[in-house]
């Protein structure tokens, strides 16, 4: 959400996403920019000014797993992998043991009441072989416990990953407990670039009980 957590960032961000905050049509996970310094780790900038819904918290207060239902078919399960670290451009993601172990019971829960169960987190579970070589610098700063995560597609109906952090997109399919699980990076949402998998884009998303039937691309600059 913000470059580097600044307070004026996220007062600029809550006045820019409060439209669909207000409307109930917005759920917001946390980035590495986001903790990018101790002062904004120590004052919670990102819970006071956004929380998982983008209205905000008068005390801050843990927050996640945050669940959303997704009409009567699907749930979307949002995690916190943001960590702040003395050297912020090394510093990998974690969700740490109580989340997944969270996110492993809500997958349960939900997929017994014959729903789709989509996760979304910031950090990336793991590379294509493809873009490996020119993201190597971001490649420093996974997700530490993404071997939990693959593990847990592989045990759970999980029926996407959605993450970002890198600035482009891609999508990786892991093995998953009812067959292959995209993982799916839509890049950044701002980055001004020539190569097309970089620029700036979104992902508008189809989905049913049976997982994301369709991903339809909006990318900058692109009819």
């Amino acid at each position: 959400m913000t470059f580097s957590g600044e307070s004026r960032e996220f007062e600029r961000v809550a006045d820019l996403l409060r439209p669909f905050a207000e409307a109930g049509k917005l759920t917001v996970v946390p980035g590495n920019h986001d903790v990018w310094t101790e002062d904004a780790v120590e004052t919670a900038r990102f819970l006071r000014a956004l929380g998982p819904d983008g209205r905000g918290m008068k005390k801050a207060a843990p927050s996640y797993p945050h669940v959303v239902p997704l009409g009567a078919d699907a749930v979307l399960v949002a995690l916190d992998s943001a960590r702040y670290g003395d050297d912020p451009w090394t510093t990998p993601g974690r969700l740490g043991s109580e989340q997944l172990k969270a996110a492993r019971e809500l997958a349960r829960e939900h997929a017994k009441q014959g729903r789709a169960v989509l996760l979304a987190f910031h950090h990336h579970v793991v590379l294509p072989p493809e873009r490996v070589d020119s993201d190597a610098h971001v490649a420093r700063m996974p997700l530490a416990d993404a071997d939990q995560v693959v593990r847990l597609v592989a045990e759970q109906p999980i029926a996407a990953v959605l993450h970002g952090h890198r600035h482009t997109a891609f999508r990786v399919d892991l093995p998953g407990a009812e067959g292959p699980t995209p993982v799916l990076c839509a890049g950044s949402a701002s980055r001004v670039a020539d190569e097309p998998v970089r620029r700036a884009r979104a992902y508008v998303y189809e989905i049913d009980r049976s997982g994301v039937r369709s991903v339809e691309a909006l990318v900058a600059g692109l009819e």
